[in-house]
Order: C-alpha cells, then structure tokens, then sequence
C-alpha cells in the first residue's frame, strides 16, 4: 500500500511540474432565449481553443484558464439562430447571450453524429460534464439518482437500473452515442452496458414525447451524450483517476481526440476506462462476494463538412460482477434464516476475488451515421450493430460450479432513416422509419434448462412529427406505428421442446405544447399514448433469475409449466396514457420547477411473488408474470436559492404513488418518497487556484408505507405444514416487510489548478457520513443484507 502511495505522489508531482504560468483568464455568462427565459443544455465553444461545454440547468457558462487576447464565443440551440460574439479578454469578462428562433431548423430532440440538441420545451432533466465529474467512478444507473424523478432498482452493491417515474427496465429506452442501447435488458439486475466516462452530459426526458426513438419509451428516454468530434487540427485529451475506500476500488480512464493537419472536418477520438473494486461492506459487515471488474473501450472517427457528414463508432464494455454468496441457501429453512440473520451467511474478511454466483457480461457496439444538407431539408441514416454475451454462475454441486448456468447471446442490427424538412413560415415536418432484426441464442453446454428460450425478433416502425412555433408558445404533435415479429424455441421445465410464433403492433401518438409566460414563468403540458410489445422472457421465462435468487415463471406458462398459445389467452400488450406538466418559475436568486404527472398503463406486466418453490438446487422465493392495469401519480419538486454570492441551496423532492388498480393493492419494488437539501459554498479564486467549492447534502427517503402485506418464508413454511395456503386470495404480497425510514450525510469539496496547457480539478467527498445502516426498498437483496457504509471518494481529472 505504502509504494503505491508514493507511486501516485510521483506521478502527480511529475505531470504537475510541467505546469507554468498558468493562464487565469476567466469568461463567464448566461444563455436566455427571446422571452428572457433561461437556456439549458446550449452548446457554446470558443473559435480556436479546443472543447466545449454546454449551458447548465440554469443557463450559466464558464470557460477558465484563458489568457488574455481576443475570443470568439459560438452558441448554437436547436431552433435558434448561431450566436457569435467577439471580446476582448482582459483577466474576466462576461458575454450575456440572447438567443434568436430560426424556424429553419428542426426543434425536437435530435441524437445524431453531434448529439446534444435538446428542446428546452420537454419534460427533461440534463446531468451535465461537471455533475458527471461529481459522480466519476460511479455506474451510470447511481449518476442518474442525482436527478429528479429518477431513482434505481438494484441487486446489491454493484448492480444499479435507472428507473423514470417508477418504472424501468423495457419501459425506458437508452440511447448510447444515438444507438437504441440493445442487451438483455429484461432482468432488474441486469445494468445498463454503458460507460459513464464516454459521455460529456446525459439527458434524461421523462415523459414519451420522443416516439421517433420507437415503442418502448413508457417512462422516458435517457440519452448519453459523448463530447463533438474535433474538426481542426491538435491533439488534447483527458485522464482520470478515481479511489474509493469501499470496495477498496480504483477506477482510472483516459481520452485523445484530435483533427488531422490539413484537412478539416475530420476527428478522432479513443477512450478506454479500467475499473477493479473488491468486496464492499456495511458499517457493520462485509458483502462478501460482492467486488466488481470492468475494462471499457471506445473509438470514433468522421468527417463533418457544409453540406454532408459521416461518423463511425465502436465500443466494448466488459464486466464481472460479484452477487452476495448469502443469498445461496439449501433448504428452506436456510432460506427464512437468511432472511433473518445478521450478518448474511458465507461472511467472510474482505477480499477482491469473485467466486460464484457472479455474472460475466461483454457488449460490444458499432455505428456508422451520416447525414445530407440539401435546399429541402436534411436527411439522415444510420445503422447499428450490438453484439452482448452474458454468462451467470451459481454454486453447483458436482463440480459445475465453473459452467454458467445461464449463457446467451444476443445479435441486433438496427437501420433508422429520416427526413427533415421545414413546411412553412414556423412549421417544421420530420418524417422518418426504423428497423430492427434480433437473434437471441443459449449456448450449449449449461447443463441447464434456459431461463429464455432462444429467438428471433422483427420489428419496424415508421414516424411523423410536426411542430408550430408561435411568438410565445410552442406545439408538437407526433404519431408513430410500429410492428413486432416473433419466432421463439425453447423448452420448459419438463424439458420438452416448443417452437411458437407471435406478432405484435400498434399505433403511438403524443401532443405537447409549450407557453412562456410573463415575468421569467413556462409551462409546458405533454399528453402521450404509447404502448410496449412484451419481450420473450415476460411471456416464456422458467427457472431461477441468478441476479434476485428468485424462481421466475412467464405469463405463457400454465402452472404445469406448459406452454399456453397466446392467442387462448386474455393476454393484451402493455398501452400507457401519461400526462405530464412542468411549471416554472424564475426570480432574481431563486427558482422552482414543479412537475406533476399521471401515468395509467393498461395491462402492466410485473413479476408477482407466488410463494416459495423447493428445487433440487434448494428453495427460491417464486415469481409469476402477471398482468393488472398500473396507475402511477407522481410530482417532482426541484429549486434553487442563491442565498449570498457564494452560498446557495438547492432543495428537491420526488413524490410517487403507485396502485395495482385491479386488485385495489400496491406493488412491490417501487421507488419510495425522498427528499433533498442541498448547500453548496463556492469561491471562484483562491490564488491560482480555481473553482474551489464545499458541499453537503441530506437525503431523507421514507418508509414505502404504499406496499402490499408481508408474508414471510418461515410463515409460508409454518402455514403449508399446517394445511393451509395463505395465498388462496391472489393478492400480492412481499416476503419481507418495507424497510424503516432513513437519512443519509453526504460532503463534498473540489478544487481547480488551470495552466497553459493542463488544467487538474481535484475532488473528495463522503458519501454516508455518519455510517448510518439502512436498507434500500428497491434493492432486490434487501432480504438479506444491509447498504454500504461510510464511503471515502477522491478523483483527479487532468484535462489536456
């Protein structure tokens, strides 16, 4: 540990010796649009100096470290006019941007080979470079809680799924560098493949509103943004480095980008993050089995010109995750008694080796987009290729342990086609079609019957969407209809083979509109009616789910485990009405945005616990797909206090009810009520220091008290030696009860270092301050162990 300690100090002292006379200059602003109103997610640059940045979420820009001389400022939002503004930097200056419309232009949110164009007038939440700096070494599902309305599902310490206004998984769609993110996304402990480190902000919108990206957006859309392309010659780069003290992790990931010399419009960029983290621990035990690997790598190259552009790109994501070997059990008594104890069998002292259950995953994803300016319009293309291998291991008796008892891989191509064309004075019409073809296969050799069967998908779609601009609103309005093929073979728990066939389709259509309001107020209303055709594993799933411990059973499986033809049964596919409406409201130091919503999905498909299932592999909590009509009402509150020049306080609240209409009850896993205060202190200048800040914050997240009744194993056990079954009624019900109410600490403090040509921001923070034991609702392993304890983070980031 001691020469890795002064290892490190070497290192920073070496790159830190080739900083001299640093360059201070500092140019500051805000982006408003025509009505005064503040501009999130605007992307400025500076003609001449590399990188940029985009607008925050409350209009202000910095750039620093400039030196004295003239500059450019270019500021480009989608449905505005280019600005450009020269000055002349003396130490500080400040440029207030005033954005013109440009009916010319296309006003939706468009991911393309430059992403980040976002409307300002949707229901959306920007995580932006600097907030992802203030998450480095986190996954990307644990950044995104740093949103409103935004939570997780997990499976333990390593294992986070971002969830939109309660729901998650097939229902929120994840754009990776413009790509439908493509994996098997229908396990809850199945993370998104995706490497934070490659994004330069991440978009969340959260009503259905961008139906041009396809049918499965009930929830929302999440678009990772990576930074432009350079089209100038030169050479820059960052590096960071990020330690935690539990898991005892290190994380460290680079970035080179460059142009090439006498040819410009043409880029190039190469990334790569490496990521070794052991077992993680509780404030008062350690997770035993719980440590994570990852090795990430990335690269892109295009050409972007006056009228035509082409970009390719290619990523790989590879990971091992540890799961908790106390949820192992061998009879059902161990079960219930793992339930109960403290600390969870099979605890052992920390260690960085994996042993089974793990799970092995590696995605790999290709691009190649282009794009056409002509006198009537912009047309685009792109296609895409994903290939993701997942492999999960369990503790096996007779020497199997080290054969995967799940091992798939699935194959998507995708083809997306678009035109862009203005139809009038202050209307604008984008047409455009989608295709995906997917192939999902069992390797051979588990030993084990799959829990999917293997298949193949069809699917296209074809969409309009049409805005209107007036002088102080704005309208969208948008159809979309799409259709989905099947052809499935697997086998059930008997093991008898079955081959079937299904087809699924349907129309979309959403309505939104936009009005800015007097003294710096908007309010924006989106209705939507979207539907979701089911994935394979909701209809034909059968065996035990690694991740959750949980035996799960599909909607087309009879309790003999048959297999039933959909159309003998009253199955329908999911169809959601969701109305959302953002108010807010701008004074001279303070601001809030409230958002209500109401979200009915009609035939919801949710796995419900059915009871307890003896197997020769031991007992496992079981579960069935079953359908009921879901209502979810929500709000989200968020505001800003700029108390004194260096002081200001954010306060935010996320409120969510969710009802099982049909069986008058609630579900289970759904994210509770939480509340934040935050304080931020902040001192541009400290010497030749820079952008020093002092942070704290506290969660408050309630007890779901919006949960069905608890029926424990022992109960189960108890009951079933008795004669009884307390599961005659159908209702849900959880296997343990809501975890108590909690409040988390967490500091935070950072610190700047810009000169000529490398700048360093240097952060360390505490998450868990007090070491406070609680468990997470919508943590899948909450019946066995506790959250994390008191977690020490430092990152260095040194951007060149």
């Amino acid at each position: 540990m001691t020469i890795k300690v002064v290892m490190l100090m070497v290192a920073l002292h070496v790159c830190m010796s080739v900083v001299a006379q640093p360059c201070q200059g500092v140019l500051t602003g805000q982006v408003l649009d025509e009505t005064g109103a503040l501009v999130a997610g605007a992307s400025l640059s500076l003609k001449g100096v590399s990188g940029g940045q985009l607008s925050d979420a409350y209009g202000h820009y910095r750039f620093e470290a400039l030196c004295n001389g003239r500059y450019t400022l270019v500021v480009q939002f989608t449905g505005y006019k280019p600005f450009e503004q020269t000055v002349t930097l003396t130490d500080t200056a400040s440029i207030t941007v005033r954005l013109v419309p440009d009916m010319r232009s296309l006003q939706e949110v468009v991911i393309e080979e430059k992403p980040l164009n976002t409307e300002h007038a949707h229901n959306l939440a920007v995580l932006n470079e600097k907030q992802l700096e203030e998450t480095a070494g986190k996954t990307l599902g644990e950044s995104l809680k740093e949103l409103p309305g935004v939570s997780t599902i997990q499976t333990g310490p390593g294992i986070f799924k971002p969830v939109i206004h309660g729901v998650h998984s097939q229902r929120v769609l994840i754009l990776n560098y413009g790509i439908r993110q493509e994996g098997q996304q229908w396990g809850a402990d199945h993370a998104p493949e995706i490497d934070p480190f490659i994004a330069s902000n991440i978009v969340v919108i959260k009503d259905a509103s961008a139906i041009k990206y396809g049918p499965d957006a009930l929830g929302g859309v999440i678009v990772v943004n990576p930074p432009e392309l350079p089209e100038k010659a030169g050479l820059g780069g960052t590096f960071n480095t990020v330690v935690q003290s539990n898991g005892r992790s290190g994380t460290v990931s680079g970035m080179l980008e460059g142009g090439i010399g006498g040819h410009d419009g043409w880029g190039w960029r190469v990334q790569g993050t490496a990521k070794r983290a052991g077992d993680y621990h509780t404030p008062d035990y350690n997770l035993t089995n719980t440590g994570v690997k990852e090795l990430n790598f990335s690269a892109a190259a295009g050409y972007h010109g006056a009228t035509y552009g082409i970009e390719a790109f290619f990523s790989r994501f590879q990971t091992e995750i540890g799961i908790l070997k106390g949820t192992s059990v061998g009879n059902i008594d161990d079960l219930s008694n793992a339930m109960e104890r403290e600390p969870p069998q099979y605890t052992r002292s920390f260690g960085y080796d994996i042993g089974e259950p793990r799970q092995e995953v590696t995605h790999n994803l290709f691009k190649l987009n282009g794009h056409l300016n002509t006198s009537r319009g912009i047309l685009r293309m792109q296609y895409g290729f994903q290939n993701n291998a997942r492999a999960e291991y369990d503790i096996r008796i007779g020497g199997l342990s080290s054969t995967p008892i799940l091992d798939l891989v699935l194959n998507t191509h995708t083809l997306e086609t678009e035109w862009e064309v203005t139809t009038g004075p202050s209307s604008t019409l984008c047409l455009g079609a989608t295709g995906m073809i997917q192939e999902n296969d069992n390797q051979p050799g588990t030993m084990r019957i799959p829990l999917i069967p293997d298949f193949t998908s069809l699917s296209g779609g074809a969409f309009a969407i049409v805005k209107f601009q007036g002088g102080r609103w704005d309208a969208d309005f948008g159809g979309r209809y799409d259709y989905r093929h099947y052809d499935v073979a697997g086998y059930n728990s008997k093991n008898i083979l079955y081959k079937t066939n299904s087809q699924f389709h349907n129309p979309s259509f959403t309505a939104g509109a936009t009005v800015r309001l007097p003294h710096k107020q908007s309010l924006h209303l989106n209705v939507s009616s979207a539907w979701r055709p089911p994935h394979v594993a909701e209809l034909y799933s059968t065996g035990k789910n690694l991740g959750t411990g949980a035996y799960e059973i599909g909607l087309l499986l009879d309790t003999a485990s048959n297999v039933v033809d959909i159309n003998q049964t009253d199955f329908k596919v999911e169809q959601a009405l969701k109305s959302i409406i953002t108010y807010r409201r701008d004074w001279q130091d303070f601001f809030i945005e409230v958002t209500p919503y109401v979200n009915y999905i009609f035939n919801y498909i949710y796995l419900r616990p059915e009871g307890i299932l003896r197997q020769v592999a031991g007992p496992a909590a079981y579960f069935r797909y079953t359908q009921t009509d879901a209502l979810f009402t929500g709000v989200d509150i968020t505001g800003q206090w700029q108390v004194a020049p260096a002081w200001k306080v954010t306060p935010r609240a996320s409120l969510l009810r969710v009802t099982d209409e049909r069986q008058h009850d609630y579900l289970v896993f759904i994210p509770t009520n939480r509340f934040d205060l935050g304080v931020r202190y902040e001192k541009k200048t400290l010497s030749r220091w820079k952008d020093f800040f002092v942070e704290s914050q506290v969660r408050y997240v309630l007890k779901q008290y919006n949960a069905p009744r608890t029926i424990t194993p022992r109960q189960l056990n108890d009951a079933k030696g008795q004669g009884e079954n307390l599961l005659t009624d159908g209702g849900n019900f959880d296997f343990q009860a809501a975890p108590a109410s909690y409040a988390l600490l967490n500091v935070a403090a950072g610190i700047s270092l810009p000169g000529e040509k490398l700048r360093y921001d240097f952060r360390l923070g505490v998450d868990n301050v007090l070491n406070t034991s609680y468990r997470e609702y919508t943590n899948r392993l909450r019946y066995f162990a506790d959250e994390i304890g008191r977690n020490f983070i430092f990152s260095m980031k040194c951007i060149f």
